[in-house]
C-alpha cells in the first residue's frame, strides 16, 4: 500500500473494510451486510432505541435509518413507537433476526479465532488502540 500504511487512522479504516470482506462469505447465506450483522448482534443483546442504535454502532442517522429499514423489510426486525416518548423508535430482533444473528456471531467468532492467533500482547495491544480511540471519539448524541 506505500506511504499510506505509515498512518495509523488509514491502517484502521483499510482493516475495517479487510474484516467487512472478510465477513462476506459467512454471511451470505443470510443475506447479511457486515453492517447489518453488526447491527443484529448488538440487537440481540437486548432492545435499543435509533437513538441507541446510532451510539452503540457509532454511526450517523441516516445509517441507522438505513440498516434497520433493510432488516425491517427483511423480517429480523421491528421497530415499534417508543411508549415513553412518542417520538422516538424501539428496535427489537425476531425469531428470524436472532438465527440470523446466531449465523452472523459464528462468522465473527472464526474471524476473532484467526485474529487470536496473533497471540494475547497482540490483542491487548489492539484493546488500548481501541479504549484510545473511543476516548477521542465520543458516542454520538
Amino acid at each position: 500500500m506505500g506511504r499510506m500504511t505509515d498512518s495509523l487512522s488509514i491502517e484502521l479504516l483499510v482493516a475495517g473494510h479487510r474484516v467487512a470482506r472478510l465477513l462476506d462469505g459467512g454471511l451470505r447465506a443470510v443475506g447479511l451486510s457486515a453492517g447489518e450483522a453488526v447491527l443484529l448482534t448488538a440487537l440481540g443483546e437486548g432492545a435499543l432505541t435509533m437513538g441507541g442504535i446510532m451510539g452503540t454502532l457509532h454511526i450517523g442517522g441516516s445509517t441507522a435509518t438505513s440498516l434497520v429499514t433493510r432488516l425491517e423489510r427483511a423480517g429480523l426486525v421491528t421497530k415499534t413507537r417508543n411508549p415513553e416518548d412518542a417520538r422516538s423508535y424501539i428496535v427489537e430482533v425476531t425469531d428470524a433476526g436472532r438465527a440470523a444473528g446466531e449465523t452472523a456471531r459464528a462468522a465473527f467468532g472464526a474471524i476473532d479465532r484467526e485474529l487470536g492467533a496473533a497471540g494475547q500482547t497482540a490483542i491487548a495491544g489492539h484493546r488500548s488502540l481501541m479504549a484510545r480511540l473511543a476516548a477521542l471519539a465520543p458516542a454520538l448524541d
